[in-house]
């Protein structure tokens, strides 16, 4: 087991663990459930605070990389990772164009001054580069009557060495509305195929086969948390973070009793109530709502509000002492099952938990 290297020395008792082998199994899994494309790894935001440097390198058959900004690229090339990279966000100017030369990255273009940028430069080798269309997220990307424009500009130029194209599905985590459908027909009607294309991400790649197409790309599913509404692949992909922490102290409350800020939590009966080491300033969501951590194997539900560096939980009939070990979420809980009691998604407790707590990786 080795740590992530910090500047810092690391005050916190939470930990996450990262399971490389995980990121493997699962990139194998959307791999075989798209056969017919190509697979991007998406290592945006540290790889979800998975570690993007860490992963990368656990994906060394991987057809390629994704981030979000070219400084995110530059650290994977300078960490000796080989496999094409897309700047998804693109370039904001002409020092990441350059940059994109450089390290040999394919930005995302997706606004015309993007694209007079490259008209301007004289590098001395080309690069690939993506259009982005608009079909229906309505954030980045040329309209569909923008798109053909768009493609006059790139084509001729002689710092563009292969166009390739690019949507983002809005919907896909949810099986009952075609807007998914509505996109993808979107896609067609435009008569575009003679590009490459990339339009399926997580959901898109599990629950809408027309969306696999010569590219797809997979963020969330490939760090184990299922991104359809309803679940069904939970099963199949492996939770690659373990976040855990430990028993700070444990009290005996009594009928009546508070616990926690604003006391919102009464004891109905007399209580054995557990203090873990770790709470909101670990990545651990203040907001949540009747979820459990995981103590020797045992279900053990939170109750009181979530504190910066606490959170205390029943453990009432457990038998349970000081230091013990606690999972916050991984095989069981679920990060999903976190994120859904805490109004919010698997993919920001991931963030935050890898941001905050001490990182760890087991099976490179």
């Amino acid at each position: 087991m080795t740590d992530r290297p910090s500047s810092k020395p690391h005050t916190r008792h939470s930990r996450v663990i990262i399971d490389l082998e995980a990121i493997r199994s699962n990139y194998r899994f959307l791999k075989s459930t798209a056969p017919d494309s190509r697979v991007i790894a998406v290592v945006k935001a540290d790889a979800y605070g998975h570690g993007a440097v860490e992963v990368a390198k656990a994906l060394p058959d991987a057809d390629a990389f994704a981030v979000a900004t070219s400084p995110e690229a530059i650290e994977l090339r300078q960490h000796g990772i080989e496999q094409k990279i897309i700047v998804l966000g693109g370039v904001v100017n002409d020092a990441e164009l350059l940059d994109c030369f450089d390290f040999n990255l394919d930005p995302v273009c997706h606004q015309f001054w993007q694209l007079e940028l490259l008209a301007q430069v004289k590098p001395v080798k080309a690069i690939d580069i993506w259009l982005k269309i608009n079909t229906g997220m309505g954030r980045l990307g040329f309209s569909t009557q923008e798109i053909k424009k768009a493609l006059t500009l790139a084509e001729p130029l002689n710092s563009v060495q292969r166009i390739r194209l690019m949507t983002h599905l809005a919907n896909a985590d949810d099986l009952q509305d075609d807007r998914s459908m509505q996109q993808i027909e979107v896609v067609n009607k435009l008569n575009l195929d003679r590009y490459e294309w990339g339009i399926a991400n997580s959901a898109g790649i599990l629950g809408w086969p027309q969306s696999r197409v010569s590219w797809v790309r997979t963020g969330i599913a490939l760090y184990g948390s299922d991104p359809l509404m309803d679940q069904r692949y939970a099963s199949q992909l492996t939770p690659v973070m373990t976040f855990k922490s430990q028993v700070l102290a444990i009290n005996h409350l009594k009928q009546g009793q508070r616990v926690g800020y604003s006391g919102l939590y009464i004891c109905l009966e007399d209580q054995t109530i557990a203090v873990v080491a770790a709470g909101y300033a670990d990545g651990y969501p203040r907001h949540l709502s009747g979820g459990t951590v995981s103590i020797n194997g045992q279900p053990a539900p939170v109750v009181g509000r979530v504190s910066m560096d606490m959170i205390t939980v029943n453990i009432t009939s457990m038998e349970v002492e000081c230091g013990d070990e606690v999972i916050l979420w991984g095989d069981s809980p679920l990060a999903e099952d976190i994120a859904q009691s805490s109004e919010t998604i698997s993919y920001e407790l991931f963030c935050h938990a890898g941001c905050h707590a001490k990182r760890e990786y087991i099976n490179a």
